[in-house]
């Protein structure tokens, strides 16, 4: 845990010296994998997810052509954290997923804009991690490095997206090379400096079993308000909703069915 705390502060003061203030293409609201600080627990699973990290505008890339057309280059870090519930305000990681890489987003227009990312993802079981169901679970490499790419039309409440990941070095080589994704996400205000938030992400996760390829679909949701504290930053309160396989490599091939609540800070 101090690890991870360390590594926060560490992204945290980077992106302070270097960063645009304001990216200029926004993290997927219901997508697990963006970077976000926030946690939320599941009361089923007395489980909590604590999700650390930040995404940062690093370069602009000149252009004196055309002034609809913006482009950055920057960075994503984040670590996905999967914690126990213990009582009395402890809260033992049993998983943690490691996500670091560059990213390239522009808008084509004052509509469309896209974001594409080069990436690596690692899953690791932590100390707080002993039994699942009776029996002990073995940690194993998990490793992903991949391309994802996002396509975005924006309008004044409402952004809708499509795009996939292409996976081109795997460890387990049961998951399918190439992930669609759809979905939608939503930032309408309602009073003064309440906003309503909102979205779900949909995937299509192949997983490799005796030649053949069974699919499964990843459904995640997101709504809640937010209260912004200035003109970047603001706070949330959010339900949440996820079914499909797990989002932490340690159990990419477990099923998972949850509902949670909690808080986010948007920055």
């Amino acid at each position: 845990m101090k690890k991870i705390l360390l590594l926060t502060l560490f992204f945290y003061t980077f992106s302070k010296i270097f960063a645009h203030e304001m990216l200029l293409f926004e993290p997927l609201t219901a997508n697990h994998l963006e970077s976000r600080i926030g946690t939320f627990y599941q009361p089923t699973a007395d489980h909590l997810r604590l999700d650390i990290g930040h995404s940062l505008d690093l370069i602009e890339i000149p252009n004196n052509k055309n002034a609809n057309f913006e482009l950055r280059a920057g960075a994503d870090f984040f670590i996905l954290s999967r914690l126990r519930s213990e009582g009395r305000l402890k809260f033992p990681v049993e998983a943690s997923d490691f996500f670091f890489g560059l990213n390239l987003t522009g808008n084509i227009s004052t509509n469309y804009f896209f974001r594409m990312r080069i990436a690596h993802i690692s899953s690791h079981l932590v100390d707080g991690y002993t039994i699942d169901n009776n029996f002990i679970k073995e940690p194993f490499v998990y490793s992903r490095e991949f391309v994802d790419l996002i396509l975005t039309y924006n309008t004044e409440y409402v952004r809708t997206y499509i795009g996939g990941t292409a996976i081109f070095s795997t460890i387990p080589k049961d998951i399918n090379v190439f992930v669609p994704q759809i979905g939608f996400d939503s930032d309408y205000e309602l009073y003064n400096d309440f906003n309503f938030i909102g979205g779900y992400d949909f995937k299509l996760v192949g997983l490799e079993n005796e030649n053949t390829i069974k699919y499964f679909g990843s459904n995640s949701a997101q709504i809640g308000i937010k209260y912004k504290l200035s003109e970047n930053r603001g706070l949330s309160f959010n339900f949440y909703y996820y079914s499909g396989l797990s989002i932490h490599g340690m159990f990419y091939n477990k099923k998972e069915k949850y509902k949670g609540f909690g808080i986010q800070f948007h920055y």
